[in-house]
């Protein structure tokens, strides 16, 4: 059971990696063009000059925690709020890659249950200060 379970983070860490590179523009793949609201977002993050790259770096360097497990705990935690915002931007405005972020969001609650064992003492009630 171990063994799987740590075959399926591996996993999870190169799909986090490949995305990370996706965004670099490394493999040629050009993501659909999104359409009305969608498209102005992309445009802004875009524009903005940092959100890509941060959102970026933020994959590759989990990715790279999460496949090494080390620090895999803290970069699923980091995950989760890129997750869940790729998940809203492809289900409400209609982006087009909905099956790509429901899967993403799948393996990041995947992952949450994987490093269960660390958030316990997150969780824990600090009474008595």
């Amino acid at each position: 059971m171990k063994q799987a379970m740590d075959i399926g983070r591996i996993a999870i860490g190169v799909f986090v990696i490949v995305c990370g590179l996706m965004n670099l523009g490394l493999f040629g793949f050009e993501p659909p063009q999104a359409q009305g609201v969608a498209l102005q977002f992309q445009i802004a993050m875009h524009e903005a000059g940092y959100f890509l790259p941060f959102i970026t770096s933020a994959f590759l360097s989990a990715g790279t925690c999460i496949v090494l497990n080390r620090f895999g705990a803290l970069a699923t935690l980091v995950l989760i709020p890129i997750s869940v915002n790729i998940l809203f931007f492809h289900l409400l405005p209609g982006g087009a890659n909905l099956p790509v972020a429901i899967v993403l969001f799948c393996m990041n609650g995947y992952l949450l249950w994987y490093y269960r064992g660390s958030y316990r003492s997150l969780l824990k009630s600090r009474e008595g200060r």
